[in-house]
C-alpha cells in the first residue's frame, strides 16, 4: 500500500474518532423540555418533569432557582476570598472586595458569567465583573442585617454551573 492510501485511512480514522468524541462531549441548547431535573434526556416526549435544558449553561436563572435544574451537577468547591463563608461588615463602611475563589487552589476563578442570585443582596452590596469573568462582591452596606444566607450560581466554562454560598451580617 502506498503512503497516500495509508495516510487517507489514517485521516478517515482520526475524523471518525473526532466526530465521536465531539458528539459525546459537545453541548447544545435543546430547550427546557430536553431533560428532567436530574439530567435524563426526555427524547421529545411530553413529560411534566422535563423542565431543564440538558446543557447546563442553556438554562435560565428561573430554571436553576425555581426548579433546581440539574442541581446534582453544580460544582460546589468555590467560596469567597480567603475561604470565607461568613461576611461580617458594618453599615455605611466600604467592605473589602470578596472575589469568587476555588477552595482547592485559592485562586480567583475566571470565566464566570450570568450570575443567578437565590436571594437579592443587601442594599449597597453588589457583584462586579472585571470584564474577564472574575466577579467580586463589593459595596457600602446601607442597612443592618441579621446573619443571612445567600447563594449565587454562575455559568462557567465547559458546561459547568458554579455555586457559591455564604452569609452576610451587617452591624
Amino acid at each position: 500500500m502506498n503512503n497516500l492510501g495509508l495516510y487517507s485511512k489514517y485521516l478517515i480514522f482520526m475524523l471518525i474518532i473526532f466526530y465521536n468524541f465531539h458528539g459525546i462531549y459537545s453541548c447544545g441548547c435543546y430547550g427546557s423540555a430536553s431533560c428532567t431535573l436530574n439530567g435524563t434526556q426526555c427524547n421529545y416526549q411530553s413529560n411534566e418533569s422535563c423542565l431543564c435544558d440538558c446543557c447546563l449553561p442553556c438554562n435560565t436563572c428561573e430554571q436553576f432557582l425555581k426548579f433546581n435544574c440539574l442541581a446534582s451537577r453544580y460544582i460546589k468547591h468555590y467560596t469567597l476570598s480567603e475561604n470565607k463563608s461568613d461576611i461580617i461588615t458594618k453599615i455605611n463602611v466600604r467592605m473589602k472586595p470578596e472575589y469568587i475563589i476555588d477552595e482547592r487552589t485559592g485562586g480567583v476563578v475566571p470565566y464566570l458569567w450570568d450570575p443567578c442570585l437565590r436571594r437579592l443582596l443587601p442594599n449597597g452590596i453588589y457583584l462586579k465583573n472585571d470584564n474577564n469573568g472574575k466577579y467580586k462582591l463589593i459595596g457600602v452596606p446601607k442597612e443592618k442585617l441579621e446573619k443571612t444566607y445567600f447563594e449565587i450560581l454562575f455559568k462557567g466554562p465547559v458546561s459547568q454551573i458554579v455555586t457559591v454560598s455564604f452569609t452576610i451580617t451587617i452591624l
